[in-house]
């Protein structure tokens, strides 16, 4: 997927299974206390644009994200960024290698939307499936 964030193109890859398995299980005890969050962006993406809901949404993410431990985050951070490029000349650069960000001016508001987007390219289709409330018996 290829997208522009303050005038930079990005490129992502998704993650792979192993990835995707180690970020949703950091992940989703985050993302359960902003279900109400993800039904406005679910909304958002029906009827407009999904990444500009993200954007609203990604304040509350950092908060959530300030509360977890720094290995949680880098569960999280590292192999999501670790599948992001963003052009650079006539070619792609990794934003991200051995635990550095490779471009100066990416700061955290950029960095959590990188994040967002291989979140919800590579774990999308799983945290859709995801019920929005509890059902009976259910705790």
């Amino acid at each position: 997927m290829e997208f522009e964030i303050k005038g930079n193109q990005y490129r992502t890859a998704k993650l792979g299974v192993f990835d995707q398995l180690k970020v949703s299980r950091k992940l989703l005890p985050v993302l359960a206390g902003m279900v109400a969050d993800f039904q406005g962006i679910k909304a958002a993406a029906d009827g407009g644009d999904i990444y500009k809901s993200l954007e609203t949404a990604l304040p509350k993410i950092a908060d959530a994200l300030a509360d977890m431990s720094e290995e949680d985050t880098n569960a999280i951070i590292y192999p999501c960024l670790s599948v992001v490029s963003r052009q650079h000349g006539k070619g792609w650069a990794p934003v991200f290698s051995q635990g550095s960000l490779m471009f100066d001016d990416v700061d955290l508001m950029v960095m959590l939307q990188l994040v967002g987007r291989v979140v919800g390219d590579s774990l999308g289709n799983f945290l859709h499936e995801l019920p929005v409330q509890e059902t009976a018996g259910q705790q």
